[in-house]
């Protein structure tokens, strides 16, 4: 697992990119530690209008190639209302 830069996105403010920064620092952190036991790990997040995917290379190309699954989960949140946006994807 690489330490990834997170892209800017449009309108994002300083307090948003925090909260993501740090989900995603706790997400790699979980992954890195799980993979260690040779663990596979794929994790998805949703973050307002934004889909994280973080985990192994395995785990990760599972779930990259499962754009289904993605879009269903960033759906399901969005019927529970956490979020409003459609989602856009980012792999880590």
């Amino acid at each position: 697992m690489a330490q990834v830069v997170l892209p800017a996105l449009p309108g994002e403010d300083a307090e948003s990119r925090m909260v993501v920064t740090f989900l995603v620092s706790a997400l790699e952190s979980m992954c890195k530690e799980l993979a260690k036991s040779k663990a596979e790990v794929a994790c998805v997040a949703v973050y307002e209008a934004d889909v994280f995917v973080v985990g192994t290379e395995r785990g990760r190309a599972f779930v990259n190639a499962r754009a289904d699954l993605q879009k269903d989960f960033a759906k399901y949140c969005r019927r529970k209302g956490r979020t409003t946006h459609p989602a856009k994807t980012y792999t880590l």
